[in-house]
């Protein structure tokens, strides 16, 4: 298990940073609001360290899997991360999104059993709340306290993300106009709101596109 990674910042976007260490580069997912303040800090080409969850992800036909790392600037973010994602529904992915208050509000929530504050949060609605409040209720009261105001991950339901300005592109590339392609665009993120890569994107959309086909008949 790698819980701790050092090494040199060789990159660093919205969803991941790049770490060489040994002539290996890592690449480390990170909530979205610590990567916009590792960016704007300047750290790009500095040796940092990052407290790090190993886990496994299945792919798209559960038949392959991949190794990941998802990396933290603080050891107590990391510890609630694990903590929040041992809830059977909530998964990496999902709180990599859904954290975009601070944790100390996410866990006063829990201990005083406000569903309703942690519905608001993107990705969990009220049944998902409720289970995050049956099996967490009692053992977040330390991150309550915690006195870090900033949250881990970015709020970005009002702004379009660069995975979907990459899938636009690519849509544009393939000849559909501008109009079409935020259509489509639009239309899969309304039916998909866990996809977060320009690869997912398109991919959603092309089998989207397949079953609005109409069906051959044999002859």
């Amino acid at each position: 298990m790698i819980s701790r990674i050092h090494g040199k910042l060789i990159r660093i976007t919205d969803q991941f940073a790049l770490i060489e260490n040994g002539g290996v580069s890592y690449e480390v997912m990170l909530p979205s609001g610590l990567a916009e303040r590792l960016k704007d800090s300047g750290k790009v080409g500095e040796t940092i360290s990052l407290d790090t969850i190993y886990y496994i992800e299945a792919g798209e036909k559960r038949s392959n899997f991949y190794p990941k790392l998802v990396g933290f600037t603080d050891p107590v973010d990391r510890e609630f991360f694990s903590l929040f994602t041992q809830v059977q529904g909530v998964g990496v992915r999902r709180a990599l999104k859904s954290l975009i208050i601070p944790i100390k509000e996410i866990a006063t929530a829990i201990e005083t059993k406000d569903a309703g504050k942690l519905s608001t949060l993107p990705g969990v609605g009220g049944r998902l709340a409720e289970k995050i409040i049956a099996e967490l209720h009692g053992k977040t009261a330390k991150f309550a306290l915690s006195k870090v105001d900033e949250p881990l991950a970015k709020d970005r339901s009002h702004e379009r993300t660069s995975f979907e300005d990459d899938a636009l592109e690519i849509l544009m590339q393939l000849q559909y106009n501008r109009l079409e392609a935020q259509k489509m665009i639009e239309s899969a993120l309304n039916l998909n709101k866990e996809i977060d890569s320009a690869e997912e994107l398109i991919s959603f959309i092309f089998k989207s596109e397949m079953k609005a086909m109409p069906i051959k008949k044999r002859a």
